[in-house]
Parts: C-alpha cells; structure tokens; sequence
C-alpha cells in the first residue's frame, strides 16, 4: 500500500511539460517470490500523484550513464517494441518478471552476509519530457512505519522521500536511444540492477572517470579561480584533492558542497556561484559521469605542485594543504614574504640561543 498518512504534506511538483502517456506498477515480494500488479482507476487521487511525483523526480535527475550491450536484450527488446507499435504497453509486465527473477537470484548471494533486498513497487512509465520522449523503470522500497491513528506497524512507499533505483532511457525523434540514465539513492548502484536486470554496461569506467573529473575540475575551474586569488586557488586544489583521496564514491553535488558551499574565499570578491555552476556542466561537456567510484590511484600523478619561490629556492607540494598551514605575510618593513607552519622545518631554521 502507499502510505497516505503524508499525503496533506505532499512536495509540490513545479509545472513544466511533462506528459505521462502510459503507466505500470507491480508489487515484487522477493521472499514469497511473488508479482502483482496494481489496479488503479482514475479516482486513486494519492496513487496518481505519488506515481507522477516518482516520475517527475526521475526524469529530472542527471544519472551515471551506461550503453546497451545489445539492442536485443530482453529489457530493451520490449521497450524498442512499445515505441514502434509492434507489442502493447502491457507487455512491460515481463520486464517486471525478468526483476523479480533477477532480485531472487542477487538476494540468494547477499543472504550470505546478512543482508536483505525489500519488497518494493517498480513502476514504469513511458513519457514525453519537453518535447524528449522516455522511458521510465524505478523501484520504490517499501518501509514500515507507524499509523497515527491506530499506532499500528503497516508497510507503505514513501511520499515526501522516495527511496528508489531508477533508469531513464533517452531517445531522439527516430527512437534511438541516445542517452541511458542510471541512479540509486544508496553510495553505490549495485551490479544486479545495471547487469543483471538491464544488461548494460557502464560508459566510462572508474579510472577514466577519476582521470578526467579530477583533470577537468582542476584545469577548468581550479586555474581560473588562481588568476584571480592565488591563496584561494590552493585552499580549493587542496580540498579538491584530499576529496578525491579519501572518499570512496565522487558525486558531483556532494564535492561542491563539501569543497565549495563550506569553503569562506580569502579574497572577499571571488565569486564561487559562476565556478560551481561551471563544475556542473562539466561533466556533459567534458565526458565523465556525475557520480562513479573513486580510484585514487589515478591522482597520484596530478598532486605534487612546484612554487618558484626565489632563483634557488622551489617549495614542492606533495600532497594536500591544510589551510592556515602556508599563509602569505608583509613585515612592518613592507617586505613580503610566506608563513609555513612546521615543527620540523622550525628546527632546521631556527637562530641559535
């Protein structure tokens, strides 16, 4: 059942063009092995909308992307047969089947180290997103939760937080898939979904994906940020690199949260908003995803730096600088000269007593 007792606290959906032409959902019980599908009439008010929301969170989310490894595999068999009027919408319920096949087979591996996939609605939709024509395939998780009335356990999907692994297939005028979207709320998309289910494979492997983020980030944004503040251009390469040295997953919004939004610039008039809003775009225009498994090992390469600081004189970076370790400073002689903050390199230096 969908939980109801959120719906006076419904999200707003904003308006745009998006034109929901035929819908399927279907109850998947992975322990009694067992799929229904959901009659719905035109009356289930909170039914349409939860289902409208769902497809209206996914087809507005960017994704990592993936490629066909056949265009005659059951999945997109069916779906290439809907779009060109060879079988009737109503044959998605195979593609339903061929999951609750698949989530059986996974959940038999991962019960040997105590996990559990849930019960959950798959729904799949074929829609017209401005003008874009997709295909929607997105599974919602059912929880349990308390009924405020009765105080009795039930189980439901999510209204205001939706808990899903999506697919969003993109195809052009003559319906050629021209773009295939995989997300899931959880760090990782776990193989089953991606292999298993849909039989792709992904684009851009983990390497690649790290080379060319951590590349792309630096020689596009980082370079830009250091003609116009150099302290700020350290500050920034150094949080970019202790992120892509210590997470295990990159997600494009999570990096500008962590690196950018908490980041307070050293000099007041850089504006960060122009530099985020070009770290957005970077992954379409540079050809990498906006979320992968992190491969530090890629980087090693791309962190040492060398300042010239007088003729004889190089300061090496090797690695990540924390802020306020190296800071820049004018003596009352009006002499200018840097700051480094180290206990070593104290007692190399330090004057004789």
């Amino acid at each position: 059942m969908i939980d109801s007792n959120n719906s006076s606290e419904e999200e707003h959906i904003p308006e745009r063009d998006l034109q929901i032409h035929n819908t399927s959902a279907f109850i998947l019980d992975i322990e009694k092995k067992e799929l229904s599908q959901l009659e719905v009439a035109e009356s289930d008010e909170d039914y349409l909308r939860f289902v409208h929301g769902i497809v209206h969170e996914v087809s507005t989310q960017d994704g990592r992307q993936f490629v066909v490894n056949s265009e005659h595999t059951e999945v997109l068999g069916i779906i290439n047969g809907i779009l060109d009027g060879t079988q009737e919408f109503e044959e998605v319920k195979v593609i339903a089947e061929r999951l609750l096949r698949v989530e059986i087979d996974a959940q038999e591996q991962i019960a040997k180290l105590g996990k559990q996939l849930h019960e959950g609605l798959l729904i799949i939709s074929h829609i017209t997103d401005r003008g874009t024509e997709k295909i929607i395939i997105c599974k919602a998780e059912t929880l349990s939760y308390i009924e405020r009335t009765t105080f009795t356990q039930q189980d439901g999907f999510p209204i205001k937080k939706k808990i899903f692994k999506s697919a969003q297939i993109v195809f052009d005028e003559s319906h050629e898939i021209t773009d295939i979207l995989i997300n899931d709320i959880n760090d990782t998309i776990p193989r089953y979904w991606w292999d298993g289910f849909l039989e792709l494979s992904k684009k851009y492997d983990d390497e690649e994906n790290t080379k060319r983020a951590f590349t792309m980030i630096d020689s596009k944004v980082l370079t830009k940020i250091k003609k116009e503040s150099n302290p700020d251009y350290w500050n920034l390469r150094s949080t970019t690199i202790h992120y892509f040295r210590s997470n295990d997953e990159f997600d494009i919004d999570d990096y500008i949260e962590k690196c950018f939004n908490r980041y307070t610039p050293e000099f007041e008039d850089l504006d960060l908003n122009k530099f985020k809003d070009t770290i957005r775009e970077l992954p379409r225009k540079q050809n990498f995803d906006t979320r992968f498994s992190l491969v530090r090992k890629a980087i090693t390469a791309k962190v040492k730096s060398t300042i010239k600081l007088e003729e004889n004189i190089d300061l090496v970076l090797k690695g990540e600088v924390h802020s306020g370790t190296i800071e820049g400073f004018v003596n009352g002689n009006q002499e200018k000269g840097i700051f480094i903050k180290t206990s070593k390199g104290y007692e190399e230096f330090k004057k004789p007593s």
